[in-house]
């Protein structure tokens, strides 16, 4: 998923999202992104139109900024936990059956991943 982002000088600029997370304790939701092409990742808060769109709007306390990289810092550390657990496992490939071969296997080798992922 992505967001288009039109600046003020109307300028678009399509944006992977990273993931979204609401706030109780701001009363925001966000969305943390990524920078067009580039590897670096910013925050904003994110106000609901409609179904389809919405205003990204700056995050401008330190206090919230704070909240906001502690959320983005556990994402990540979750993330590279997961992903140094699996390394290897394969569990992606074929459609999660672990064999290592592509998806024209279609599943139905008789190959099972034995890390904790499947258990």
């Amino acid at each position: 998923m992505e967001y288009i982002i039109i600046t003020v000088d109307g300028k678009e600029t399509k944006c992977p999202i990273i993931f979204t997370f609401d706030s109780k304790e701001f009363n925001h939701k966000y969305v943390v992104f990524q920078h067009g092409d580039s590897e670096e990742i910013s925050a904003m808060i994110y106000e609901e139109k409609d179904a389809t769109s919405g205003t990204l709007m700056p995050i401008e306390s330190d206090e919230e900024w704070d909240h906001v990289e502690e959320v983005v810092n556990q994402y990540f550390d979750e993330h590279e936990k997961h992903h140094h657990h699996h390394e290897g496992c394969h569990c992606d490939d074929c459609d999660g059956c672990g064999c290592g071969e592509d998806s024209a296997c279609g599943g139905d080798c008789d190959c099972n991943c034995d890390c904790e992922h499947h258990e």
